[in-house]
């Protein structure tokens, strides 16, 4: 008997909208809470209907202004486009699962694929997006690759820098691989003795140094990549869980990482993420970024290697919820603001947020912290809890990821600042002080943190600012330019409730008037928004421009790096330098560095060398390459080994530092302040200092910053543009005084502080009273200084070989009294407190105004 086919038909699909509009339209809507398209929301569907195959699209929305709802949206419109296979990038898998419960609310279908496995067949069949996790994504053995995959949809886009930098890092944990870690220690021991570093190298791996971390500098790691290679190869580590992600990237690159080493474990990471190795960044794939914090583009940039080709933001008020910030430290009589947000805290169900494990032991009075395996299950705990038992949770580097709105939570601390996020970026902010180029960063860490508490224009909450570094940090004007405007706003009318406040009972009923939401705060808080702040200045935007181009060429600088393409990758990051060192002179050292280490293994030592001795003159926690000369020279001071640095002597030649004359021409005092700055600066470094510019680098702290072998700082204060009638008054002089103050907070291991205010010889006005250790010295003094070191270095150079140059430029700077501290002791300076009042200044000319 034959088969009967005549019952079955073929259905015809009727064509998929790809409108996003329409597909909302179009969607069984469950959830009682959507009625229909926010404004902002349909004002970024239509526009990136218009621009839809563009291949990089950002979308900016406030936190709670529904950006998930666009962004699934657009994710489901790429998959009746192409009927191919689109990916929804999430934080973590909490947010995979709360994503996807969205999307049925939304009436929309999803697959998830979370630990290995995909929760429908859609995504194959290419009739819904997959949502799963970033680390699904950039792990080195992924299951998507890029002939699978036509879009990427980038939720909290903000996070991937982080996270990207996880994937890409090979952690040897001493606990689980002892033999592995003590092998690759021993392999560095050798280094850092000939270097002078070994004791330090000793006591951070013997843990004597918490929290402290080496880096091994590239040429060292050069130097034994072969017995490295062996001793990962021989590791297995393709086999272990905790490795075999992070090794399928560095395998085959192990020589081309920075390497990192503590205490507890050794990283081998990239020094920038080599983006275009995954499979999702090619020509022919479309990415679509959701945050609520691209501000920078700058930070954009280096995470993604690229700046949007289409920046799509509609103006909204939503998300921006009613909020009291509190800053205990500013209030008139308290001095311990961990203590004073406490006693806010015991009246409320509150959220404590920390930058790092150890600094949560400040609230353990408050709340024990979960593990980090305990970190989800104890959120859900926490957000389930009735608000009347006054639940305390304390999370460390949480800054996205946690959602409390409304009454699941009103009380926040914001403790300290969100740095250190991972092994190198830790040393970048400690060790190299690299706060400019992680300006943009830190800036993304707290607008998120603000947003954990509140999601919408109806709601409310108090946040307390506690610890010394971020209320400093938000402070600083370039800093507080990276924060959206109402946030500015908000912050700024927090200090000054702060400071009108008395005492902790002055904090806590700020905190119960926002809370309950008396009249008085609200007619103020009203008042407080319709205010317009300052708008960012030509300058910050200038800035911004210069942050950008650096983050692209860092970008295509490790493409071509991670290739092994040495050259290109030299010519590219040499391309930008000037304008590196023009933002950060320690960005510039780090560049240095790469730079060096480009033009080594593209067989240019000669400017390898000049490179790494720039890096190190420059930021003394930079190693320096030993060569064989030098470990034959002993029993010289550390200046005259810094100076001898710096002095060309490749190919068996020697010369002047490359730029000195030039460098130290500013010091005649004719140009800009921030050129004579720049000279100060760059002659403490070719005397031998550590020198350094803290303001440039951090908008706060002195102009320019020496520091000696013995540890004495000599802190100064540039005022070379007063006239004849002047006189140094009493903001100058607190001024000058909360530099030091800095000096003593950054710098705990100097012994003494010489307060300096390089200017002309004027006496401090009727109103200041300068302490007796402040001393002027006129900008004159500092140009015959160079002058004399010119000269040491002319006459060193001329009658040296390499062999001899340290000691020749020893005998020198000790007969011309060039050594510390007989060069300081013979500048001409006075005390400013011994300094008489002129004949031609009156009284009423130097009285403060």
């Amino acid at each position: 008997m034959s088969f009967d086919f005549s019952g079955i038909s073929i259905e015809q699909p009727s064509p998929a909208p790809i409108d996003p509009i329409e597909i909302f339209q179009a969607a069984s809507v469950s959830d009682s809470n959507i009625n229909d398209l926010w404004l902002a929301q349909g004002d970024a569907l239509r526009e990136w209907q218009k621009n839809r195959n563009c291949s990089d699209v950002s979308v900016v929305l406030n936190t709670g202004s529904g950006k998930t709802l666009v962004g699934l949206l657009i994710a489901q419109s790429l998959v009746n486009e192409t009927s191919g296979k689109v990916l929804y990038a999430c934080a973590s898998i909490q947010l995979v699962q709360q994503t996807a419960e969205k999307a049925r609310g939304y009436g929309l279908d999803t697959t998830t694929y979370v630990s290995g496995d995909f929760s429908t067949d859609g995504y194959h069949r290419c009739v819904t997006p997959c949502v799963t996790t970033y680390q699904a994504l950039f792990n080195g053995k992924t299951r998507f690759r890029k002939d699978d995959v036509v879009a990427v949809i980038f939720d909290d886009a903000h996070v991937a820098e982080h996270l990207l930098r996880d994937q890409f890092s090979l952690e040897i944990s001493r606990d689980g691989m002892e033999s592995v870690y003590s092998e690759i220690v021993a392999l560095f021991q050798s280094y850092h003795s000939v270097a002078s570093r070994g004791t330090s190298y000793d006591e951070v791996i013997a843990g004597q140094h918490a929290g402290k971390i080496l880096w091994v500098p590239p040429f060292a790691v050069h130097d034994v990549q072969a017995q490295l290679a062996k001793i990962l190869k021989d590791a297995n580590l393709q086999e272990a869980t905790e490795t075999k992600f992070s090794w399928e990237h560095i395998r085959d690159h192990e020589d081309l990482c920075c390497i990192l080493i503590s205490a507890n474990s050794v990283t081998l990471t990239p020094p920038y993420v080599p983006i275009s190795t995954l499979p999702y960044f090619g020509n022919d794939v479309r990415r679509v970024y959701l945050s609520a914090t691209l501000r920078a583009p700058d930070a954009f940039a280096r995470t993604f290697g690229r700046t949007p080709k289409k920046l799509i933001s509609p103006s909204t008020t939503a998300g921006e919820c009613e909020r009291l910030v509190l800053v205990p430290s500013k209030a008139t009589s308290i001095r311990d603001d961990v203590h004073s947000a406490t006693t806010v805290l015991t009246e409320h169900k509150a959220l404590v947020l920390v930058p790092t494990r150890s600094r949560g032991e400040k609230w353990r009075a408050v709340a024990p912290m979960p593990n980090r395996e305990e970190v989800p299950q104890a959120v859900q705990a926490f957000r389930d809890e009735d608000s009347n038992k006054k639940t305390k949770l304390v999370l460390a580097g949480r800054y996205d990821g946690v959602d409390l709105p409304g009454d699941t939570c009103r009380v926040m601390v914001i403790d300290d600042l969100p740095r250190s996020s991972g092994p190198l970026e830790r040393f970048q902010w400690n060790m190299l002080n690299l706060s400019s180029s992680l300006r943009s960063t830190i800036a993304s860490r707290i607008t998120q943190s603000f947003g954990r508490i509140s999601r919408g224009m109806s709601d409310h909450g108090v946040v307390l600012i506690t610890g010394r570094e971020l209320v400093q940090w938000l402070e600083v004007p370039q800093n507080k330019a990276m924060l959206p405007e109402f946030l500015r706003k908000q912050i700024e009318f927090g200090y000054q409730v702060s400071r009108k406040c008395q005492s902790d009972a002055d904090i806590v009923n700020a905190a119960r008037a926002c809370i309950d939401r008396r009249p008085g705060w609200i007619a103020k808080y009203k008042e407080l928004m319709q205010n317009k702040t300052d708008e960012v200045g030509t300058n910050e935007t200038e800035a911004s421009d210069k942050f950008v181009a650096v983050a692209r060429a860092e970008a295509k600088f490790i493409n071509a790096f991670w290739d092994r393409d040495f050259a290109d990758a030299a010519k590219i990051l040499s391309a930008c330098h000037d304008s590196t060192f023009e933002i950060s002179d320690n960005t510039g050292a780090w560049h240095s560095v790469w730079l060096g280490y480009a033009s080594q293994l593209a067989g240019d030592m000669e400017s390898a060398h000049e490179h790494y001795k720039r890096a190190h003159a420059i930021q003394r926690n930079v190693p320096r390459m030993v060569t064989s000369e030098e470990k034959k020279v002993d029993n010289v001071p550390g200046q005259v080994r810094r100076i001898a640095e710096q002095v060309n002597t490749s190919a068996k030649k020697v010369k002047l530092p490359k730029d000195l004359r030039f460098r130290l021409e500013h010091l005649k005092g004719a140009e800009s302040a921030n050129k004579v700055e720049d000279a100060l600066r760059h002659l403490g470094q070719y005397m031998g200092l550590e020198s350094t510019r803290p303001d440039k680098e951090f908008g706060t702290g002195p102009d320019v910053l020496w520091i000696t072998d013995k540890r004495v700082a000599i802190c100064m204060e540039a005022k070379t543009d007063k006239t004849e009638t002047s006189s140094y008054r009493k903001n100058d002089i607190g001024q000058l005084n909360d530099h030091v103050q800095w000096v003593k907070d950054h710098h705990k291991d100097v012994m003494e502080i010489l307060p300096v205010f390089v200017g002309p010889m004027l006496p401090a006005s009727e109103r200041a009273n300068p302490s007796h250790d402040v001393v002027v010295v006129e900008l004159s003094a500092f140009e015959e200084l160079g002058k004399k070191l010119i000269a040491v270095l002319e006459d060193a150079t001329r009658n040296a070989i390499p062999l001899t140059l340290m000691s020749e430029i020893n005998d020198r700077l000790k007969n011309t009294g060039l050594l510390w501290p007989n060069f300081f002791e013979t500048l001409p300076l006075k005390k400013l407190r011994d300094l008489k009042r002129a004949k031609d200044v009156t009284p009423e000319q130097s009285r403060e105004p």
